[in-house]
Formats: C-alpha cells, structure tokens, sequence
C-alpha cells in the first residue's frame, strides 16, 4: 500500500489566545503558530465571536483585557459556548503571586503560567491541558 504524502493531513489543535497586549500577540503566535493553529482576540467580546464561529481545542487567556470583562469574566462567557466547558482555559498573566494562581484555578482556569514565562515552557503546559505527551 501506497501512502500519498501530499494528501495525508496532520492535524493541529486548535488555539485561541485572549491577549490585548500586540506584541505578547505577536511573539506568542510567531512560538506557537508551527506546533498549533492559533487565532486570537484582544477583548472579550472578540473572544466570545469567535469561539461561535471555530471550534477551539484550547483557550490562552490574559486576565488583564480592557473594557467591561477581564479574563475570567471572558472565561466564564467562552465556557457558556457550545462544548468548552470541559476544554482547557490557561492563564497566561502577570498576576504571578501564588496566591493568584489559587484564586484563578478556583474561578474557572484549569492551568497557569505566570508572564515573563519561556516559550518552551508554555507550550509544554499546553501539550499537558490537551494531554499530548511528546517533547517540542
């Protein structure tokens, strides 16, 4: 049997980055974009637009976004849409005191890292949340 390299597709999982900072946007999309498929939005209402419009494996979620809903706000919006409830929701903040972290998993996020982080380190975090174990 014959395997016809062009035709076989690899699927990637499917990420939504909640950021309203553009320069963390764009290092994160430019460390990720090879390993996931990454979209993103700056605000809460983006967010929640698009998560009615793609199916998201996972979600990176900023605490701090402008307007009327911060990440957990948003959070709590994205888990109210379609299957997400379950899906992974990472904190990738600065808000990096420990007592933080408690305080975010226990609203809604099902994992953490605190900003300035190493790449290597987030995604390992994220093959975690979507239970993919192999080394980057």
């Amino acid at each position: 049997m014959e395997i016809d390299n062009e035709r076989l597709e690899i699927s990637k999982p499917r990420l939504l980055l909640v950021e309203d900072d553009d320069k963390a946007t764009t290092m994160t999309v430019k460390y990720l974009e090879k390993r996931f498929e990454i979209d993103s939005a700056i605000n809460c209402d983006e967010a929640v637009n698009k998560a009615k419009e793609k199916d998201y494996d996972a979600f990176l979620m900023d605490i701090g976004l402008p307007g009327n809903s911060n990440g957990m706000d948003t959070t709590k919006k994205l888990k109210e849409i379609k299957d997400n409830k379950n899906k992974p929701f990472i904190a990738v903040t600065a808000y990096a005191m420990p007592e933080y972290k408690e305080y975010f998993l226990s609203e809604g996020l099902t994992h953490y890292i605190a900003k300035p982080f190493e790449f290597t380190d987030l995604i390992k975090l994220i093959d975690e949340a979507l239970g993919r174990n192999f080394d980057s």
